[in-house]
C-alpha cells in the first residue's frame, strides 16, 4: 500500500506526477543513485500503471507488441507472466507487470494513489502543488473537504499524452438518448454495452487503432457495426500484421524499426548521433540516395497494405491509409487480434463510412453534412487524447518558460517562435530535400491538398488551434529553465517505450544534478537569428530575467534546437502527431544514441563494433541492461578525480 494520506505543506525533495510508464523507471532510478531522497509519486488512478492501470482495461485489450520488446531492460518479462514466444501482451499481464516492478524496487509504499494534481506553480527555487483526493479513499479517511498543498525541490511530470481523451464535441449529444462513450472509458462500459440486448446496431466514431479496437471488440460480440471515419480528417492509420515479407525477407516489424541498418532510411535530425553521419549523408544528401529511400518507403508500404489484405476486397478500400508509409508515426497499429477484422467488414457486419457528422438528432439518428442518416443503438467515439497537460502550470505567463501547450503567449513571443521556426524549417530543408515533397495538410480539414504553398500549416482544431506545440529540448525539459527541477516525461512517443524511459530516468537524474556530459547540438549551421529582436526572447515572471544583449549563447542555442526539434516532427510525420509533440517510429534507436551520449556513455551496445552495429540484428531491451551500472561507474570515477560538471 501508498501513503495512506498527506499532511498539508509536507515537503519533498523529488515528487513525481504519474505511477505508469515512465514514472516508474523514473523514480525507481532516482532512488538507487540517491537511496535517501525523500521522493513521493501521485497518481489518480486506482492502480499502477497508467493506461495500463487495472481499472482502465477492457476485455480484449493487448499491446502492439509481442513478448521480448516491451519491458525495462532490468526488469525482464519473465516466464512465470505466462505469455508465449511470438504471442502479444494481454492488458492484464501489462499491469501485473508494473505492479511487480513497483513492488520489486521499493515503489509502492511511496505511491499516493487516487489523488489528482490539481496546480502547479513555481516558487522560488522550488515547487508547489495543489492536490486533491478522490475516489472512495478520499471519503472514508475524513479529507474529502478540499485540495491539500505540498512543496518539492524536483519535480518530474510524467502523466504522458493518454491521461485525458478529447471531449466529446458533437452537436445535438446532450439530447441524444441512446448511450455514448468514449473510448478511454470502454474498461468501465464495455462490458454493460456488450451484454445489453436492446443494443443490437452500435456506431464507431474514429480511425486510429482505439477505434479498430473498438470495432472488434462490438463485431466479436455480435454486433452490427457502422464504422464512421471522417472525410475531413486525415483517413485511416497504418495497420499491419507483426509480421511481412519485404521482398524476400520475412521481417518483424517492431525489430525493423530497431534495427540499425534499417533506421539510415529515416531522414533524421539527430540521425548522425549513431556514428553513421557519412553513411547517412550518402542517403540523404544525394540524389541517388534519396531515389533509393523513395524505394524502400514504397515497397513497404504497398507490401503492409497488401499482406494486411486491404487489396482484396472493395469495401477494404476505405481503410486503406491515404498517405505513404514513411509520413506516418507511432499511430499505426498491429493487427493483434484472435480473428481477422477485416472479414467483419467484407461480410458487411461492419460497414465503412467516409463521411462528417453534423449532427446528432432525434433521440438516435447521426445526420451527415451529405444529408444521408443512419440510427444506431449506440455510438463509441474514440476521438484520441487531448495533448496538452490536465494540470494547471501557474502562472500562467510562465508557460512558454515551461515549454508546455498553451494558449497564454504573448505577442512577443509568438513572434519569437515563428523567427526560431522559419529558420528552423531552412535548415531542416536544406538538409532533408525530400521532406518538402511530402503530404501536406489543409489548414482547416487536415485533408491532403496539391495546391497549397511549401511549407506545412499547422493543423487546426479546437485543441490543435489554440494550443503551442509541447517546446521541450530533448523533448524532456524547457529550454529556458535556469533552475534545472522540471522534467517532462512521457511527452515523448516512440515505439520502443520502455527502452526510452529507461535511458530517459538516468539522463533525468543527470540533468537535474547537473551531471550531463557535453550534449551534441542538432543544428549543423552556425548562422545567427534572421532578425534582431529589441524584447527578451520569452517574457516571464523572474525578476531575474536576462536582456536581450544579455542572453547567453547557450540560451540562444537551446531556443533554436528547440525549434528544429518541434518543426522536424511537422515535416517529417504530417500523418502523426509531430505538430504537437515528438512522434517517431525509425528515429527512436538514434535518440536513444542521442541520451546515451548526453550521458557520457557508450552508444553502442553491441560486441565487435561496427559490424555488430551494422549486423548484429535488432536492439532488444537487453542491449541497454547494464547502462545504469556504468553510468554510476562513471559517475564515481568523475566524482573521485574530482570533476565539475555543468
Amino acid at each position: 500500500m501508498g501513503p495512506a494520506s498527506i499532511t498539508t505543506n509536507a515537503h519533498y525533495e523529488v515528487i513525481v506526477i504519474g505511477a505508469g510508464f515512465a514514472g516508474l523507471p523514473a523514480a525507481k532510478i532516482y532512488l538507487q543513485l540517491e537511496p535517501s531522497v525523500s521522493l513521493l509519486m501521485i497518481d489518480a488512478n486506482r492502480s499502477v500503471g497508467g493506461v495500463w492501470a487495472k481499472e482502465r482495461l477492457y476485455p480484449g485489450l493487448r499491446a502492439n507488441n509481442l513478448v521480448g520488446t516491451y519491458e525495462y531492460p532490468d526488469f525482464p518479462m519473465h516466464d512465470g507472466f505466462g505469455v508465449k514466444k511470438g504471442e502479444h501482451i494481454p492488458g492484464e499481464v501489462i499491469h501485473e507487470y508494473f505492479r511487480q516492478y513497483a513492488d520489486q524496487f521499493d515503489l509502492t509504499r511511496r505511491i499516493l494513489l487516487e489523488t489528482r494534481v490539481r496546480t502547479v506553480e513555481k516558487t522560488g527555487e522550488g515547487w508547489r502543488l495543489k492536490v486533491e483526493r478522490i475516489g472512495k479513499e478520499s471519503k472514508d479517511d475524513g479529507h474529502q473537504e478540499g485540495a491539500r498543498v505540498i512543496t518539492c525541490d524536483k519535480l518530474m511530470v510524467a502523466t504522458g499524452l493518454t491521461s485525458s481523451p478529447a471531449p466529446l464535441d458533437l452537436l445535438g449529444s446532450q439530447g441524444f438518448q441512446k448511450p455514448i462513450i468514449r473510448s478511454a472509458d470502454l474498461a468501465q462500459h464495455g462490458k454493460d454495452l456488450l451484454e445489453d440486448p436492446s443494443i443490437q446496431h452500435a456506431t464507431v466514431l474514429g480511425s486510429g487503432k482505439s477505434a479498430y479496437d473498438c470495432v472488434y471488440l462490438l463485431a466479436s460480440s455480435g454486433k452490427r457495426v457502422t464504422w464512421v471515419m471522417r472525410a475531413s480528417g486525415h483517413g485511416p492509420t497504418f495497420m499491419a500484421p507483426a509480421h511481412v515479407y519485404i521482398g524476400p525477407f520475412y521481417c518483424w516489424l517492431e525489430m525493423l524499426v530497431s534495427t540499425r541498418l534499417f533506421t539510415w532510411f529515416s531522414p533524421c535530425l539527430w540521425g548522425d548521433a549513431d556514428g553513421f553521419g557519412y553513411l547517412r549523408s550518402l542517403l540523404h544528401g544525394t540524389k541517388a540516395g534519396r531515389w533509393f529511400i523513395d524505394k524502400f518507403w514504397k515497397k513497404l508500404g504497398s507490401e503492409t497494405v497488401e499482406q494486411a489484405g486491404l487489396n482484396k476486397h472493395e469495401k477494404l478500400k476505405l481503410l486503406q491509409p491515404e498517405a505513404g508509409a514513411m509520413w506516418y508515426a507511432t499511430g499505426l497499429g498491429i493487427l493483434n487480434y484472435p480473428t481477422n477484422i477485416y472479414d467483419f467488414v467484407t461480410s458487411g457486419q461492419v460497414e465503412v463510412l467516409r463521411k462528417d457528422i453534423e449532427r446528432l438528432q432525434g433521440g438516435n439518428m447521426i445526420k451527415f453534412t451529405d444529408g444521408g442518416t443512419v440510427e444506431t443503438d449506440a455510438l463509441a467515439c474514440a476521438m484520441g487524447w487531448m495533448f496538452a497537460p490536465d494540470i494547471e502550470f501557474l502562472p500562467r505567463e510562465s508557460h512558454a518558460e515551461f515549454g508546455i501547450p498553451s494558449t497564454a503567449l504573448t505577442q512577443s513571443q509568438k513572434e519569437m517562435w515563428d523567427q526560431l521556426n522559419a529558420r528552423a524549417d531552412l535548415e531542416i530543408l536544406d538538409r532533408f530535400p525530400m521532406l518538402a515533397k511530402g503530404p501536406r495538410l489543409h489548414i482547416d480539414s487536415l485533408v491532403a491538398r496539391e495546391d497549397l504553398p511549401p511549407a506545412p500549416v499547422e493543423p487546426t482544431s479546437r485543441m490543435k488551434e489554440e494550443h503551442s506545440p509541447w517546446r521541450l529540448w530533448r523533448g524532456l525539459v524547457p529550454p529556458l529553465s535556469q533552475d534545472k527541477n522540471l522534467v517532462f516525461l512521457g511527452v515523448i512517443s516512440n515505439l520502443q517505450g520502455a527502452i526510452r524511459n529507461h535511458i530517459v530516468g538516468i539522463w533525468a537524474f543527470a540533468y537535474m544534478n547537473g551531471e550531463l556530459d557535453s550534449p551534441r547540438s542538432l543544428s549543423v549551421t552556425t548562422a545567427p537569428p534572421t532578425s534582431k529582436r529589441k524584447k527578451p526572447l520569452v517574457a516571464t515572471n523572474r525578476a531575474s530575467q536576462a536582456k536581450e544583449g544579455d542572453m547567453s549563447t547557450d540560451t540562444e542555442s537551446l531556443l533554436y534546437e528547440t525549434a528544429l526539434f518541434n518543426r522536424f516532427g511537422i515535416w517529417r510525420t504530417p500523418y502523426g502527431y509531430g505538430a504537437r509533440y515528438p512522434d517517431f517510429v525509425f528515429d527512436g534507436l538514434p535518440y536513444f544514441d542521442l541520451l546515451v551520449e548526453d550521458l557520457g556513455l557508450n552508444r553502442w551496445r553491441k560486441d565487435w563494433g561496427w559490424i555488430g552495429e551494422v549486423f548484429g540484428g535488432p536492439y532488444l531491451p537487453r542491449n541497454y541492461e547494464g547502462l545504469l551500472d556504468e553510468w554510476k561507474k562513471r559517475r564515481s570515477i568523475i566524482e573521485s578525480l574530482g570533476g565539475q560538471r555543468s
